[in-house]
């Protein structure tokens, strides 16, 4: 337990220079059409193909131009899907463990969208390091990360979309 505080803390000091960093870098935003979505979800939040349905059906993108990862709570017992990863996937620096996680920030989507019904060090690493072209996710104490910041208290996922669907096509990408 006190090695998790610790582990905790010192990934929280690794993000925060990372994004000192990242912050005071140009975001070259693009007036291309969305064509491509990463998406980050919690476990406990509603199922990922509807989700996925919904981001279809708003967004005008196919779900083969989809790609959800979930976030689950580690249990040793327990085997997990090829897009479910948990925080021993992440090593004490904050660095990625898995190639597929390593892919998934490098991969060059058009939008990433994170759904995270609370603040989560492991989505924030991963937002921040995402090559995605605009990022879009609930307003938290830091907006440093998102292109797009939506407020609302409960986090509701279709109030997200819903906002997300509204402003991209103000920005003329949907």
């Amino acid at each position: 337990m006190i090695f998790q505080k610790f582990k905790k803390h010192w990934f929280q000091k690794q993000l925060q220079k990372e994004l000192d960093i990242y912050a005071e870098l140009p975001r070259n935003l693009t007036d291309e059409p969305i064509q491509s979505i990463a998406v980050l979800v919690d476990e406990i939040q509603l199922s990922t193909s509807s989700i996925q349905m919904d981001l279809e059906e708003k967004l005008h993108v196919s779900s083969l131009d989809i790609e959800v990862l979930v976030f689950c709570p580690f249990d040793k017992k327990r085997t997990y899907l090829e897009n479910e990863i948990t925080e021993k996937d992440f090593s004490w620096s904050g660095s990625l463990k898995l190639n597929k996680l390593k892919e998934f920030v490098k991969s060059d989507c058009d939008l990433l969208i994170n759904y995270g019904l609370e603040e989560n060090l492991y989505w924030k690493v991963i937002t921040l390091r995402s090559q995605s072209k605009f990022k879009i996710g609930f307003s938290s104490n830091d907006n440093r990360l998102f292109d797009l910041s939506v407020s609302d208290s409960k986090r509701n996922t279709t109030v997200l979309t819903r906002e997300a669907e509204k402003y991209l096509k103000i920005l003329k990408k949907i």
